[in-house]
């Protein structure tokens, strides 16, 4: 019953995300506002591309997972580059990459004990390996999302480093708010994947039940896609 309610309460999530967006598209349209416009479509595209990518694949994400990345979508798409929280809130940019770190961190810990499960690896991870390849890959996801940001800055002169109408230095723009804020966003992601790893190493060598909060997504994931996990066990100590 829990689950059904969790699978009706994305969908609705998303069938409503989706309608404000459409509605955004057509807006910043017909008033000529580019920059918000092409934010709009590309909103719209995110809350569409996952519904598309289920039906093409195998893979079964948990209601739950989708509905934490659909109000992730909402919050940094919708409300901060349409709506502006960037811009009017000082706290929301700093506020999204620690959730979006601590996502990351989740997920890397997620795949690395899933593949840490499989009969046919020969190499046991230990858990402190394991909480460092959750750090790494959240700080690497991050990264490179930083590099997106600078490089959209750069081709289509746009602001998502937030380091617009600069003074000019030396006859060039000044662009230390960009690193400065390229700078700030990176720190809090390597501090919420850090948590996460912490969290999750301090789990793993006190505590070995499954059936934990911590462990909750994953037993989801493993549930609803039970074919992935045919030949998987857990691996002994």
């Amino acid at each position: 019953m829990k689950k059904s309610r969790s699978v009706k309460l994305e969908r609705h999530m998303r069938y409503v995300f989706i309608a404000l967006s459409a509605m955004a598209v057509i807006y910043n349209f017909f008033t000529r506002q580019w920059e918000v416009f092409f934010s709009a479509v590309l909103t719209l595209i995110l809350f569409i591309l996952p519904s598309l990518l289920a039906k093409r694949s195998k893979l079964k994400i948990p209601a739950a997972f989708q509905i934490v990345v659909l109000l992730f979508i909402f919050a940094s798409m919708y409300l901060g580059e349409i709506y502006g929280y960037f811009y009017r809130y000082a706290w929301w940019d700093t506020m999204l990459h620690a959730n979006s770190a601590i996502m990351l961190a989740y997920i890397g810990f997620l795949l690395i004990f899933t593949l840490n499960r499989d009969k046919r690896m020969y190499v046991h991870l230990s858990p402190l390996f394991m909480a460092l390849f959750s750090f790494c890959f959240a700080l690497a996801v991050g990264s490179l999302w930083e590099i997106f940001e600078f490089g959209v800055d750069v081709i289509f002169h746009a602001d998502m480093q937030k380091a617009r109408n600069l003074e000019k230095v030396y006859g060039v723009f000044d662009t230390r708010l960009g690193v400065i804020d390229t700078m700030r966003d990176l720190i809090v992601d390597a501090v919420g994947a850090l948590i996460v790893s912490v969290t999750g190493y301090i789990h793993m060598t006190h505590r070995k039940d499954e059936d934990s909060a911590f462990w909750a997504m994953q037993k989801q994931f493993v549930e609803a896609n039970p074919d992935l996990f045919d030949d998987k066990a857990p691996c002994q100590d």
